[in-house]
C-alpha cells in the first residue's frame, strides 16, 4: 500500500514539473496561451454538463495564466530586467487574465445556470478575480 501511495505521489510530482515546463518554448522563451475562457451564449439555459466543462475550462485557463505569471516573477526576482518583448508579453498576459475573468463573470451572470451552480460559480469567479487583483496590485507596488 505504501509503495502504491509513493508511486502516485511521484507520478503527480513528475506530471506537475513537466506541466510547468510545457509553458516555455525549447529556447526558454515564455509562451502565452492561444485561448482563454470565452462563450457567446447570452440568455441561454446552461445544462449541468456544459457548466462543469465551463468551470473546468475557466479554472484550467486561470492556472495556465498563473503559471506563466510565475515565470515573469522569477525573472524579476532574479534582479534581471525584462526585455521590451518580455514586458510586452507581460502586459498581454495581464490583459488575458482580465479578459478571462470578465468572460467567465459575464457568462455566469447572463445565462441561466443549473440548480445549485449559481452561488458556487459566483464564489469561484469572485475568488479568482480577487486573487488576480491582489497579485496585480502587488506587481504594481
Amino acid at each position: 500500500m505504501k509503495k502504491l501511495c509513493f508511486s502516485l505521489i511521484i507520478i503527480f510530482l513528475l506530471g506537475a514539473c513537466s506541466y510547468q515546463e510545457s509553458t516555455k518554448e525549447a529556447s526558454g522563451k515564455i509562451v502565452l496561451p492561444t485561448s482563454i475562457f470565452s462563450s457567446s451564449k447570452n440568455n441561454a439555459v446552461i445544462d449541468e454538463k456544459e457548466m462543469k466543462e465551463s468551470i473546468k475550462t475557466y479554472l484550467d485557463t486561470s492556472e495556465d495564466l498563473s503559471n506563466i505569471s510565475d515565470q515573469f516573477e522569477e525573472i524579476m526576482d532574479s534582479d534581471q530586467q525584462l526585455t521590451k518583448a518580455e514586458a510586452k508579453k507581460l502586459e498581454q498576459l495581464n490583459d488575458l487574465v482580465r479578459e478571462n475573468d470578465h468572460n467567465f463573470s459575464t457568462y455566469i451572470s447572463h445565462n441561466t445556470l443549473p440548480e445549485g451552480y449559481k452561488k458556487d460559480s459566483e464564489r469561484i469567479s469572485r475568488y479568482i478575480m480577487g486573487s488576480n487583483q491582489i497579485l496585480d496590485e502587488l506587481d504594481q507596488a
